[in-house]
């Protein structure tokens, strides 16, 4: 196998709710990465099998599998459920655990999940758009299965992890850091700096709210001075990745002021991090975005794969970014949050530094 595995099958194409996200946009994805990608010799793409009961039963409990095959919805808003629907889960979920795999067997270096990062589902509770957990059903995979004992976990989707965050919130094992858009402005109005995690998993939980237009010098501010310190004292044997294009300044339902440049940025550190702890093991659920142009979405989703393997890509923002993201608004305010979540963490982690 090649260094880069891309894990995606056609039939993903029934994860289509037919509202902001639908079935096309797999496809404009994956035109696009075969024009910037398709002939690079490090990538290879790798269709994943689908997850069994067995796999969902790593995370979620059985009544609630069976109420999903039943395709009967508590969230019949945000996450109507169909046949074809929850079979696609299901494929996600089953990518997510190949993804795991592929790459603690040295088969691959790293591994991409395309459409991938289930945030808001629970053990027992779909939420928006999502229904099984592919990150929580890799990571536990990871440790019950390979003897993994510490997996960090860094979600810079716009919205807050908060299916991720109930998962693990009570095991040390997982250190989970969110990047998000302030809940007070943003669904699911959760991710706040003192959701610290639960019991022995108490400080295994860090939620970074930032202010709505916060952009490329903010996440890269929240990077050095919180991800990469907390990254080299837990010291992971593998790194998760959930992101996406929804923290880009022109998506549709969130505000925050990313760039494609930005989303490389965060790519690339997330690499540089991966290397340095974890011999480069690093696993990229890259799903996020909800944008009237569909190239932004797919070329957000290549910004982040180009920064994670640090493979050079032309990325051209498919539209002008707005002038009112620069000067960048909400830095100031995003040092604030960085002092305040340092004197919570030092408790935990040591001296991070204070104001």
């Amino acid at each position: 196998m090649k260094r880069f595995a891309v894990l995606y099958d056609e039939k993903l194409k029934e994860y289509d709710l037919g509202h902001v996200l639908k079935a096309d946009r797999y496809q404009n994805f994956m035109d696009h990465f075969q024009s910037k990608l398709g002939d690079h010799p490090d990538f290879e793409i790798v269709s994943p099998p689908y997850a069994t009961h067995h796999d969902l039963r790593l995370v979620h409990t059985p009544a609630y599998i069976q109420r999903m095959e039943r395709c009967e919805s508590r969230d019949p808003l945000d996450t109507p459920l169909s046949p074809e629907f929850v079979r696609a889960t299901k494929l996600l979920a089953g990518a997510g655990k190949l993804a795991g795999e592929l790459v603690q067997q040295e088969r691959c270096e790293k591994a991409f999940v395309v459409g991938g990062g289930v945030q808001h589902a629970s053990r027992s509770c779909e939420k928006g758009f999502g229904v099984f957990s592919d990150v929580g059903i890799c990571a536990e995979n990871l440790m019950q299965h390979f003897n993994l004992r510490r997996i960090l976990i860094v979600d810079t989707d716009a919205h807050a992890g908060d299916g991720i965050y109930e998962i693990f919130c009570e095991d040390p094992r997982v250190l989970f850091i969110s990047v998000h858009q302030d809940p007070r402005t943003l669904y699911p109005g959760t991710g706040f700096i003192n959701q610290m995690g639960e019991g022995p998993g108490k400080g295994y939980s860090v939620n970074i709210p930032l202010l709505p237009g916060a952009g490329d010098k903010s996440y890269a501010y929240v990077m050095e001075e919180i991800v990469f310190p907390l990254g080299e004292r837990f010291l992971p044997q593998m790194v998760l990745m959930v992101d996406g294009c929804d923290p880009h300044v022109t998506d549709q339902i969130t505000q925050m002021g990313l760039s494609l440049a930005g989303i490389r940025q965060i790519g690339e550190k997330m690499g540089q991090l991966a290397r340095t702890v974890c011999k480069g093991k690093l696993i990229d659920f890259v799903g996020s975005g909800y944008n009237d142009n569909p190239d932004t979405v797919s070329l957000g989703w290549l910004a982040s794969i180009s920064g994670v393997t640090g493979v050079r890509i032309d990325l051209q923002e498919p539209k002008m970014i707005p002038t009112h993201i620069s000067p960048e608004p909400g830095l100031k305010e995003t040092r604030e949050v960085v002092d305040l979540l340092k004197q919570r963490l030092n408790p935990y982690w040591g001296y991070l530094g204070s104001p």
